[in-house]
C-alpha cells in the first residue's frame, strides 16, 4: 500500500527573513524585499534592483557554513532549520533533493576561491556532508520549477517506500551572470514586479533558499511531528515549444495532470499559488491557462496570487519558497497578496489577491512553477 506523504519542516532563507516567522509575517503584510543591488557593480546597465539578501550571517547557522559558497550557505542554512523544525535534527537516514540552476557558478564568477564548490551537485553534497546525513542525493536543475521538481522526487521516493524522511527545496545565490543574461533578453524590470498588472515590466532576479522536510505519515506519527501539510499529488510537462515563451497547453497539461495524480477537479481547489513572474508572456500565458482548466464561468473563484512581487524570482529556489507558503497558506487560512498591483489587464483577469492579503479557506493549494525552455511543475498541497 502506497505510503501517504506529510511536510513536517520548513526552512527558509529570503529577501523577507531568513526564518519562516518573518518570512510569513512579512508576506501577510505585503513588505517588498526588493532593493539596490549591492553584490556586483550595475552602473553599466540600465537595471540596478534585485531581491538581494541583505541580513543573512552564516555564523547564526554553524562555523562551517561560512567557508561556502553563499548559494549552499543558503543551502545548508534553510536545511538545518527546517530539520529543526520537523525536530528531526538528530536522524542521519535522510535523503537529500536540491534543486538548483546557478549553484556552484560562484567560482566562474570569482565570488569564492575553492574550485571544489565548482560543480552543482556540490550544493547537495555539501548539504548531506555538513549536516551528516547519510540518505541518499541527488541534484535537480529543472530550470525555474526545479524546487516543484525536487519536491515531487522526493515524495515518489517516500510513496513507494524507499526513504522514510526526505530533506527537498531548492538554493540559488544572487548571480551576476544570470542577471545580465535576463537583461540581455529583456526580461528585467526596472525596479518593481508587477505580476498581472497590465502595465508589468518583467521580472526582477533574487537569491534565497527552501527546505522542506518530506516524511511519510507512518514515520511522522512514529515520531509525534508537527504536520503542516500533505503532499497530494504533482504534474509535469513540457511545452516543447520556445527557450523563453511560455506556451498554453503546457502549462495547462501540467496542472491538469496535477489534478489527474490526486484524482481532484478544478473546484476542489483552493488557491492557486502562481508563477507570476511581472513578464508579459508568462502572466498572460499562466491565466489562459487557468482559464481553460476551470473554466470561463468559475475561474475567478479560486485565487491565485504571486509572492515574487515581494521576494523577486529566487531562480531555482522559488517554487521551493513558495510550497513553504502555501504550508503557511494552509496552517492559517491566509492567502498572501500580490503587491504592486495598479492596472488591470483583460488578459490577466483572474483574483490575483491584489496588494492585500485575504483570509480564505485553503483546504487544498496548487503550486505552480514553470521554467525557461518550458520546464514545468505543478505541486498539490493539502490541509492533512
Amino acid at each position: 500500500m502506497a505510503e501517504r506523504v506529510v511536510i513536517t519542516g520548513l526552512g527558509v532563507i529570503s529577501a523577507l527573513g531568513c526564518n519562516c516567522n518573518d518570512f510569513w509575517s512579512n508576506l501577510v503584510k505585503g513588505v517588498v524585499g526588493i532593493s539596490k543591488i549591492t553584490a556586483f557593480d550595475t552602473s553599466h546597465l540600465e537595471r540596478h534592483y534585485g531581491g538581494q539578501i541583505q541580513n543573512f550571517n552564516p555564523n547564526d547557522f554553524s562555523s562551517t557554513v561560512r567557508t561556502l559558497p553563499r548559494s549552499q550557505q543558503f543551502a545548508v542554512a534553510a536545511s538545518k532549520s527546517a530539520l529543526r523544525d520537523a525536530n528531526a535534527s538528530g536522524k542521519k537516514e535522510i535523503d537529500v533533493v536540491l534543486g538548483s540552476i546557478v549553484s556552484g557558478l560562484e567560482f566562474l564568477e570569482k565570488k569564492h576561491k575553492s574550485f571544489e564548490n565548482y560543480p552543482i551537485y556540490k550544493v547537495t553534497a555539501n548539504v548531506s556532508k555538513t549536516l551528516a546525513l547519510q540518505g541518499a542525493v541527488f541534484t535537480v536543475s529543472g530550470a525555474c520549477a526545479a524546487g516543484n521538481y525536487a519536491i515531487s522526487m522526493a515524495y515518489e521516493r517516500i510513496k513507494r517506500g524507499e526513504t522514510e524522511v526526505v530533506l527537498a527545496g531548492g538554493a540559488d545565490y544572487f548571480s551576476e551572470g544570470t542577471f545580465i543574461g535576463l537583461y540581455k533578453v529583456f526580461s528585467i524590470a526596472p525596479c518593481m514586479c508587477q505580476p498581472f498588472d497590465k502595465n508589468r515590466k518583467g521580472l526582477i532576479p533574487a537569491e534565497g533558499a527552501g527546505m522542506l522536510v518530506l516524511e511519510s505519515l507512518s514515520s511522522a506519527k512514529k515520531r509525534a511531528a508537527p504536520i503542516y501539510a500533505e503532499v497530494l499529488g504533482y504534474g509535469i510537462s513540457a511545452d516543447a515549444y520556445h527557450p523563453l515563451i511560455p506556451y498554453e497547453r503546457g502549462i495547462y497539461n501540467c496542472m491538469k495532470n496535477a489534478l489527474k495524480s490526486t484524482g481532484l477537479i478544478p473546484a476542489d481547489i483552493d488557491y492557486i499559488s502562481a508563477h507570476g513572474t511581472g513578464t508579459i508572456p508568462n502572466d498572460k500565458t499562466e491565466c489562459a491557462a487557468i482559464r481553460k482548466l476551470f473554466g470561463k464561468k468559475t475561474y475567478r473563484k479560486v485565487p491565485a496570487s504571486s509572492i515574487k512581487s515581494m521576494l523577486g524570482h529566487t531562480m531555482g529556489a522559488a517554487s521551493a519558497i513558495e510550497a513553504i507558503a502555501c504550508c503557511m497558506s494552509i496552517t492559517t487560512g491566509i492567502i498572501p497578496p500580490t503587491m504592486n498591483y495598479e492596472t488591470p489587464d483583460p488578459e490577466c483577469d483572474i483574483d490575483c489577491v491584489p496588494n492585500k492579503a485575504r483570509k480564505h479557506k485553503t483546504e487544498i493549494v496548487l503550486n505552480n512553477a514553470f521554467g525557461f525552455g518550458g520546464m514545468n511543475c505543478s505541486l498539490v498541497l493539502g490541509r492533512y
